[in-house]
Order: C-alpha cells, then sequence, then structure tokens
C-alpha cells in the first residue's frame, strides 16, 4: 500500500483524535518522475562539486539539485513507502516499546539522548507547547517531551508504529498527561494539518528517508506557527555511500541519503525559513582525552577541534531552522534561559512595623520589572505565571514561611514598566521578630532571587495580643 493511500484511509481516524483542524493530505507533486529526473553525467557531475559550496549551490537549478540530493541513492525510484513503513516494524516489540532505553542498545541510547537534549536546547520548548514528533518511529521522543509538560503528536507512515507509540505512553502512570499525545499515520511530504499549528517540530535523523527535502521543508513551514523552530539531528554528508547504508537500499528497499547542511540551507531559505543555525559536533566520545591539568593539554584540544570542523560534517548534521523571529521573551522561557534576565524593583510605599499576634497586615508595594522579558500574569499547566511573594524569616535570615502573601498580577508587565500591588498577608505569625523578604516569583519554576535578582527586606515586629 504507498503512502498516499495509507494516509487517506487513516485520515476520519485521526480527525477524531486531534483536538485542533487537519486538511486533505494531498498527494506529494514535488519529487520528480524517473523520466522528469536529469540523467545525465554532466548534471550529476556539477552537483556533486556544489555539495558543500553555498555559492556553488546558488547556481544550480532545482533538477541540478535533486540530482545532488538523491546521487548514490537508487532506492529513490521504489513504487511505494511500504518498505520505509514496514523497517520499524521489523523491530522487536519489546525493543521498541523501550528504545532508546534497552539492554540491547546501550551505546546507542547514550548517543541518541545526547542528540535529544542538543535538539531540546534548539527547540526550547515551552510547558504545554504542541510539537510534531516528525517520522517519530518508536516514539521515544514523544515519551520525553510528555515527561517535561510539552504535547505531541506523533506522525509516521506506519500505523503499526503510531499503535506501539499509544501503547509505549499509555504503560506508565506517571505520565499524567499521556491522554494529551496524539498519533497519525501520515506522510511527512504533504502533513495531513492546517497551517501554523505547531510550536516546533522535531525531527530525529528522519529526514534522510525522505524522497525530497524540498517538500518536506515546505510542509514543515507551513504547519509551524509564526516563531516556531524546527529542529533536526540527521547524519551528515557520507550517510548514503556507508556500508550499512547502501546494504539497507539495495536489501530493504528504504531510503537512505546524505545531508549537507549548505543544501538544506538553500531548501530551507527557499521555503520561507527565516535563518539556520548549526550545532558543529561530533559524537560524544570523540572529545574525551586523557587530562593533564597542564599547557599540553591545549595539543590534544586543538586536534579534536581541527577533527570536528574536518569530520563533522560527513558524521552529523544538527540544526535548527527559524520561521521568522522568535517570540517575545517572556516567563514561559525555561528556567535556564531565564538567567540573568530577571530582575525587580520593588519599593515598599505603605507598610506595618507592629502588628499583633494573629493579625492580618497589607503592605503596598511598587513594583517595576527591571530585567529583560515580560512577565505573565497568566501562566500555563505548569505555571510560568509571574507573582509577588514574601518569604517569612527569623531574625538570623532562616525561611519559616514562604507560602503566605502570594499576590498575582492584574496584567501582564513588560521591562520598564511599573505596578502596584496590594500585599495581604494572613494573620498566621505569632509574636516574635521577623525579617520579610519581598521577592517575584515565576510560579512553578523559580524566585527571581534563585537568579541571581537582589530582593527587598525590612523588619517585622509582631507582639502578643495581651501587650
Amino acid at each position: 500500500m504507498d503512502g498516499d493511500s495509507l494516509a487517506f484511509r487513516v485520515r476520519r481516524w485521526y480527525e477524531r483524535l486531534l483536538p485542533f483542524a487537519v486538511r486533505q493530505a494531498a498527494p506529494d507533486r514535488s519529487s520528480p518522475t524517473v523520466e522528469e529526473r536529469p540523467a545525465a553525467a554532466a548534471t550529476k557531475a556539477a552537483a556533486s562539486r556544489a555539495w558543500e559550496n553555498q555559492n556553488d549551490l546558488a547556481s544550480l537549478t532545482d533538477d541540478e539539485l535533486q540530482a545532488l540530493e538523491n546521487r548514490d541513492v537508487p532506492s529513490i525510484d521504489r513504487a511505494s513507502d511500504g518498505a520505509e513503513a514496514r523497517a520499524d516494524e521489523k523491530q522487536d516489540v519489546t525493543s521498541s516499546l523501550n528504545f532508546p532505553l534497552h539492554w540491547t542498545t546501550p551505546e546507542q541510547s547514550w548517543n541518541y539522548l545526547f542528540d535529544f537534549s542538543t535538539a531540546c536546547e534548539l527547540l526550547a520548548p515551552r510547558p504545554d507547547d504542541l510539537v510534531l514528533d516528525f517520522a517519530a518511529g518508536t516514539c521515544w521522543a514523544s515519551e520525553l517531551f510528555c515527561r517535561i509538560g510539552v504535547r505531541t503528536v506523533s506522525i509516521d507512515l506506519s500505523v503499526e508504529m503510531m499503535r506501539r507509540g499509544r501503547t509505549r505512553l499509555s504503560a506508565d502512570n506517571r505520565l499524567i498527561f499521556r491522554d494529551q499525545a496524539w498519533f497519525v499515520a501520515a506522510r511527512g511530504q504533504s502533513l495531513p494539518f492546517a497551517d501554523g499549528v505547531f510550536d516546533g517540530v522535531l525531527c530525529m535523523n528522519a529526514l534522510h528517508h525522505l524522497p525530497s527535502y524540498a517538500a518536506a521543508l515546505r510542509e514543515i513551514h507551513r504547519v509551524l506557527k509564526p516563531g516556531g523552530r524546527a529542529v533536526f539531528s540527521e547524519p551528515g554528508t557520507e550517510h548514503s555511500v556507508q556500508p550499512l547504508s547502501t546494504f539497507r537500499m539495495r536489501q530493504d528497499g528504504v531510503i537512505e541519503k546524505s545531508v549537507s547542511l549548505s543544501h538544506v540551507r538553500r531548501l530551507a531559505m527557499a521555503a520561507g525559513f527565516s535563518k539556520m543555525r548549526v550545532v558543529p559536533l561530533r559524537s560524544l566520545a570523540t572529545y574525551v582525552f586523557e587530562y593533564a591539568a597542564t599547557p599540553d593539554d591545549a595539543v590534544p584540544l586543538g586536534e579534536m577541534w581541527e577533527e570536528t570542523l574536518r569530520l563533522g560534517p560527513g558524521e552529523h548534521a544538527r540544526f535548527v531552522l527559524h520561521k521568522g523571529d522568535d517570540p517575545p521573551a517572556d516567563t514561559f522561557l525555561p528556567a535556564h534561559q531565564l538567567i540573568g534576565r530577571l530582575a525587580a524593583r520593588i519599593v515598599p510605599l505603605e507598610v506595618s512595623a507592629t502588628i499583633g499576634a494573629g493579625q492580618a497586615f497589607t503592605d503596598r508595594l511598587r513594583i517595576t520589572n527591571a530585567g529583560t522579558v515580560t512577565w505573565k500574569a497568566h501562566g500555563r499547566r505548569f505555571g510560568g505565571q509571574v507573582t509577588c511573594g514574601l518569604k517569612i524569616c527569623d531574625a538570623q535570615g532562616e525561611v519559616l514561611r514562604e507560602d503566605l502573601g502570594r499576590t498575582p498580577l492584574p496584567r501582564d508587565i513588560e521591562p520598564g514598566a511599573e505596578v502596584e500591588l496590594g500585599m495581604t498577608v494572613a494573620g498566621a505569625l505569632p509574636a516574635g521578630s521577623y525579617v520579610l523578604r519581598y521577592d517575584m516569583v515565576v510560579e512553578g519554576v523559580t524566585w527571581f532571587e534563585f537568579q541571581g535578582a537582589p530582593c527587598v527586606q525590612r523588619v517585622l515586629e509582631v507582639v502578643s495580643s495581651s501587650v
């Protein structure tokens, strides 16, 4: 069964599953037929010479680019996508439900997790973002996204792998939001989704299996929201000629293509992406060396970097494509991206220096956003909204309570803007001398003080009601 028929048959199924608009999958017309594909040796030779030169690529026609992309790939002329859909299904069910953490593939698991961590740094997903796990296979990336509060839609040619993906996530009752992960059988070159649906797209080792990079990139760009990112981790320029790749193309009929960063950049810019960033790394194990803690360490380090520049493009292509400018920075960013960007000026306007034991009190505060990100007044499922918080400490500065006085913002506060709040603290303090520390909080993420921002403090005396 070819990929178009497969996508058509499951359309009604995923229309019922997805809480957002889908569209009819159109046949892919972008990959030339055998008759249309340039066969002249001169065309292929010209494309080959331009493989790593962006300036030369600019002079090639679309047909020459297609010849370059599909050189050394005899399986590009296969009649259907059936072999590709069945490739992952040959994997043992137990291992596919555990991959990339499985006892038969420990080294591969470490590499995949390293690639996933790199991809997440580039993608920077926020809680509740909707991410497309493109050509998801065993859906291991979707599972990890679910664990950090990211909603996913997994797509793959194989209905069976989507069934396994659903089983994978449903097997762990710790994934309390697993009902917000969806699974769709579809072709990567004609995605059955409306325009601007996804916050991000993740493609882990899958682009090089597609007949046309240009068609896939156009579709990925289309379904991304403005400001969205698409992240890829792929093999490099030597992949299609590796022994395992040639064997799989010959034996299984799958597509195993090389990925050139300069080539992808030209296609991505033509598809509408605004910029491309790359991570110039090889496999993690190649960076281990015997450390002497002397100036002599510079020699192996220099050799490592020289080998990275020389060998890295042939081994890996890790990159992110941006659709327009990034959204304005706000407190939905991951915690590590907020470091150095959170700051507040808190000025007490009216405070009570002395209160009776068990007496509630209200402090009036003027608060200015002195940082570089917008404070969100309303959060997502896992927080992200900013409140004004209060830490009640003893005379020596040890925190006794930090759950009193939490006050929400009336609106989003942009950098440089200010707001006045009335913080009411319940009457829960016994007699004693206290130090009150006012600070802002990104709920569910961090106090500003934890990110290096100073807070304001004052002394409060709580006297016995009998006094």
